[in-house]
């Protein structure tokens, strides 16, 4: 690790000890000078002890309630700065670094100078499966993709620019969050990863993929079905709702009709045919009330 730098890794736990503990243990354990800080969600399942039980003088901050993501994460962030972080990695609780992936990422940054985010190629857990191998987002209609999910590896290890990282593990400078805050909570859970990284380029940061580290991801464990990307009620409504506010935070005049439209006739009709396909019930239902959520809340004003 070069001289002068302090990586933090901020990772937030709700009712999943055990996969916090295998989060934390891949960072201290295969990333040696990477410093963790925990915030737990008002967990109800001893998740505090369980944790302070293995590493004692671990940070970790307790909210009394389930504060959404995005809160937890920028509580944690906040502290990993006031700590006298370089670089913080937003790490998912039920994601697993590899080892060194934390120096290969930092690495990469100081190749890149104008990187402020920057993070590693992603597979489902114990498999060569990509998950996440660069975002791509299309900035006429709205839509966000990882273009080559559920593929093998592909075997690429050179750095290059993509259209976002996503936030399951997602390293950035401190000085980015100084510049453009913290993640929106507006949108608690979904899309603060993509918004965030929009948010850096437009202050003339680059983002930046790092092949050559590499993480593992078991996937939807709090919010779907473990291991998969079924479009459950959960995930749903937060798709819908998100992805248009997204489009009406960050897309203006003539790209904001395109990606509203982008939303309601290319991404609704989409993700209904993959929920009749997977069958999950009351998907629909909720998807749709996502979107209206949000359309109300652009009319009223609220984003």
């Amino acid at each position: 690790m070069s001289q002068g730098l302090r990586p933090f890794a901020v990772t937030v736990n709700w009712n999943r000890a055990n996969d916090t503990l295998e989060c934390v243990d891949s960072l201290l354990q295969g990333n040696p000078g990477t410093e963790v800080v925990v915030v737990d969600n008002g967990s109800q399942d001893r998740s505090v002890p369980l944790i302070r039980e293995r590493y004692p003088g671990l940070e970790i901050l307790e909210n009394p309630e389930n504060m959404g993501y995005a809160m937890g994460a920028n509580q944690g962030v906040r502290r990993a700065l006031e700590l006298g972080a370089t670089h913080v990695l937003l790490i998912n609780n039920d994601a697993v670094a590899g080892k060194g992936m934390v120096d290969t990422v930092l690495e990469a940054m100081s190749r890149h100078p104008s990187a402020g985010v920057a993070g590693p190629k992603i597979f489902y857990f114990g498999t060569d499966i990509m998950w996440f191998n660069g975002g791509h987002f299309n900035d006429l209609l709205g839509l966000s993709t990882h273009p080559l999910m559920d593929r093998q590896d592909d075997g690429g290890d050179q750095d290059r620019k993509v259209g976002f990282i996503t936030g399951c593990a997602m390293m950035v400078k401190a000085e980015v969050f100084r510049d453009i805050g913290f993640f929106d909570e507006d949108f608690e859970i979904y899309a603060e990863d993509l918004d965030f990284c929009l948010r850096a380029k437009e202050m003339g940061y680059g983002v930046w993929l790092v092949p050559r580290a590499v993480a593992g991801h078991k996937v939807s464990l709090s919010t779907g079905v473990a291991g998969s990307n079924l479009m459950t009620p959960y995930r749903s409504y937060y798709y819908a709702r998100n992805m248009l506010i997204m489009v009406r935070k960050r897309m203006k005049g003539a790209r904001f009709v395109t990606g509203f439209m982008g939303q309601t006739f290319i991404l609704l009709p989409y993700y209904f045919m993959l929920m009749g396909v997977q069958r999950t019930r009351g998907s629909f239902r909720q998807y749709l009330k996502g979107y209206f959520h949000a359309l109300e809340g652009m009319i009223k004003g609220r984003y």
